[in-house]
């Protein structure tokens, strides 16, 4: 394992300086939209929600183990409030692959890459159906946490799993728009990500903490691709793809000055 978390942390921040980018403001357009749509309606919703949930999960509790409760009632909120969000994620990126999928390949395309010629019919399939392999891979474990952060005592563990994994699957979400275009294998996507965990958990739980903030998770889906697409490029690079290329290789003079750089470039595997 190697990597480092601050690195993954400043694609994220990347990804939001690069949301009016000229070239890139039409793709982020519609995922931005949809997320205002989905996550706002969520937060609503759950804030509405979340005194109830909460209070069902304390009264669980035991009267011997009352004392406790100071403890676990902040393993509550992180639990509800994690769960709510990943769910509602998870249905606003099936909805959004396509979108999200075009974004990526517009990054990658300002940044002098190729991406396999595709109709958007095809792609369409091609996003959704990958959508679905990830909510396979994903659901499972999931619902294990979520079990586990059911059962009092438990919710201690349930806590940093949810934070864990939750990071986990928000990169793996996002990283994975890149591979996809390029019909590269899921079991790559979660392999190529090992090589540079912590750089990548670092990145995802950064995202995960900010889809659980009003008013900036409803820009983070479109930053996230955007950061997620400049770390596979420079830190992931596939064969006979060299690592930090130049932003300006192969691009036509009208659609720069491409996208924002930092330290993050060329920054290694440190």
């Amino acid at each position: 394992m190697s990597g480092n978390p601050l690195i993954g942390m400043q694609y994220v921040w990347r990804g939001f300086q690069n949301l009016t980018t000229p070239g890139l403001r039409r793709y982020v357009a519609l995922p931005l939209l949809l997320n205002v749509l989905v996550m706002g309606g969520a937060s609503i919703w759950g804030i509405g929600k979340l005194d109830g949930w909460i209070g069902e999960l304390i009264d669980m509790l035991p009267g011997f183990l009352s004392f406790l409760y100071w403890i676990l009632m902040p393993l509550a909120v992180i639990v509800v409030v994690f769960s709510l969000f990943y769910f509602f994620s998870a249905v606003l990126m099936i909805i959004a692959g396509p979108l999200n999928g075009l974004l990526a390949e517009r990054v990658e395309t300002m940044q002098g890459h190729t991406i396999p010629d595709e109709s958007i019919p095809s792609m369409t399939v091609r996003t959704v159906g990958r959508e679905f392999r990830k909510v396979a891979y994903y659901l499972p474990r999931y619902l294990g946490i979520f079990i586990i952060g059911l059962i009092p005592l438990l919710q201690v563990v349930a806590a940093p799993l949810w934070l864990w994994f939750g990071g986990w699957m928000m990169a793996v979400q996002y990283v994975d728009f890149s591979f996809d275009n390029h019909t590269k294998p899921f079991k790559d996507v979660r392999d190529a990500m090992s090589q540079d965990l912590f750089t990548v958990m670092g990145f995802g739980l950064l995202v995960a903490l900010l889809l659980t903030i009003p008013v900036i998770n409803l820009f983070i889906m479109p930053a996230a691709v955007i950061g997620a697409t400049l770390m596979r490029l420079e830190r992931m690079p596939f064969h006979g793809q060299s690592q930090n290329i130049s932003y300006a290789e192969g691009i036509t003079a009208d659609e720069r000055p491409g996208l924002t750089h930092d330290e993050t470039q060329g920054s290694g595997r440190g």
